[in-house]
């Protein structure tokens, strides 16, 4: 209950922050935007309508890209994969799996993972290669391991398949300690990318494009006129140095007989300039055109947080869920037990209550399996699991444990009353039976019951409930 209010409280101060941010900087903009407009049509242009075109622009950028970058983020710090890699980087189908859950689930084009300790290049449909520092073609790892920050966005060349081109977010997985482990991350389709430009294009009726920091063209849409590289377009050549030492401005060139005006930005998330041009003048109506935009900043600005509100509690959710329960039983794994654990016993310590334990084992599973099949211990496990939570308080907790065995925390329940409840338990276990095929399958179970001494460590306390479990099935 805790861990979940936690968690709560952080995905509300995340999408605070979003919030605030997005508030301030549209309103900052469209009010300065509006107060400086004056009567020269090329001022005017410059310091509104482009501005504002930008904005818009910018505030679709991080509808669009912000999501991929959260997921590559709670990807990099899941426990799930740090806690894979620290154990060994054993059975690689775990991480493949969750890699391929990853991409269904959120449309991604690709998702990866690249070890540091192993070199082993995982992808969602399988482990693909080692990637190698004298290849051109796994640079983008090494660079990835120098940088001083958690992400970089780059479009490369897809190493599951070489042919298409994504847009790839990869972000550094560290350890518990900060120790880096590796980079993860997803990838969009760079011509979905494009596209987006092209909508951007059609929609303001302006050029845009990407620049990197060194002034080569980033993303471009299909209409695009003018160089690969800002220093060798006609015009733009002259102030291409201002534009990438500014985070944004306004500017004016000439191409080919026509005034060019443009608005630059700089876009942290992408470590890119983004640049909205329009030729010539403006109409009459250009009046209108900004209280157009005005108003459409206040709508996109209440839309972008509604949507970034919803899709991170979705996407935050479903990590969750994936990463604290038993898919099959719905209950709480051992990954949500222990920070649960640590606050019960710090209740329990500061009130002076009892604690107990108990560790329920199903017996002779491995025979049900061997004579009836895995679909049938399932439906075992599952009976089990209903059971045991129909017979606990709401303060109790229960977690699946390992493959037959489920862990119960008792708060304010001392020996005598564990005793009790595992009777109870135990014999309603008993009186429950599974009906296969005219067969019926009787159900027992074995129960370790321990309650906690109040000076020892949750090692010590698991160590001592395995040991009475153990002695509870010698006993039968």
């Amino acid at each position: 209950m805790q861990h979940s209010k936690f968690r709560f409280k952080r995905k509300t101060r995340f999408i605070s922050i979003i919030s605030l941010l997005l508030i301030v900087g549209f309103s900052s903009t469209s009010l300065i935007s509006y107060f400086v407009a004056n009567n020269s049509l090329d001022e005017f242009i410059r310091t509104n309508t482009l501005p504002l075109t930008s904005d818009n622009i910018y505030s679709e950028i991080q509808r669009d890209v912000l999501p991929t970058i959260v997921i590559s983020s709670l990807m990099a710090q899941d426990t799930f994969v740090r806690d894979w890699i620290l154990t060994g980087e054993k059975e690689p189908d775990l991480i493949i799996r969750y890699l391929s859950e990853i991409q269904d689930r959120y449309k991604t084009a690709t998702a990866f993972f690249v070890s540091d300790k192993t070199l082993n290049y995982y992808h969602s449909s399988g482990l693909l290669k080692q990637v190698n520092p004298d290849s051109d073609q796994d640079s983008w790892y090494f660079r990835v391991a120098q940088l001083k920050d958690d992400f970089e966005i780059n479009v490369d060349i897809d190493s599951a398949n070489l042919e298409q081109t994504n847009f790839f977010v990869n972000h550094k997985v560290t350890d518990y300690s900060g120790k880096y482990l590796g980079t993860i991350g997803v990838g969009l389709s760079s011509e979905t990318v494009i596209n987006m430009i092209e909508f951007y294009q059609s929609r303001y009726d302006r050029q845009v494009y990407f620049i990197e920091p060194n002034g080569k063209i980033a993303l471009r849409g299909k209409r695009y006129q003018g160089a690969e590289d800002i220093h060798q377009t006609d015009g733009l050549a002259e102030i291409a140095t201002l534009v990438l030492a500014s985070p944004g401005g306004s500017y004016t060139y000439s191409r080919n007989g026509q005034d060019i005006f443009l608005k630059t930005r700089f876009v942290p998330e992408l470590n890119w300039h983004l640049l909205v041009e329009q030729v010539g003048k403006p109409e009459s109506h250009i009046q209108k055109t900004l209280w157009v935009n005005l108003s459409l900043s206040l709508l996109i600005t209440v839309i972008v947080l509604l949507l970034a509100h919803f899709t991170i509690s979705k996407y935050q959710r479903r990590l969750e869920i994936m990463a604290t329960k038993d898919k099959l039983t719905g209950i709480d794994n051992r990954h949500a037990f222990d920070p649960a654990f640590q606050q019960v016993i710090k209740t329990t310590a500061r009130n002076k209550d009892a604690l107990s334990i108990v560790l329920v084992d199903i017996d002779h599973f491995k025979k049900v399996n061997d004579n009836y099949g895995h679909m049938v211990g399932d439906q075992v496990i599952v009976k089990i699991a209903t059971i045991l939570k129909s017979n606990l308080r709401e303060s109790d907790l229960l977690c699946r444990w390992g493959g037959e065995e489920f862990m119960l925390l008792l708060p304010k329940c001392d020996l005598s009353d564990a005793q009790s409840i595992a009777e109870k338990i135990r014999l309603h276990i008993e009186t429950e039976t599974i009906v296969i095929e005219g067969n019926t399958i009787a159900i027992t179970a074995s129960f370790g019951i321990c309650a906690y001494l109040g000076d020892e460590s949750q090692n010590e306390l698991f160590e001592r409930v395995d040991k009475a479990l153990y002695r509870a099935k010698n006993l039968g």
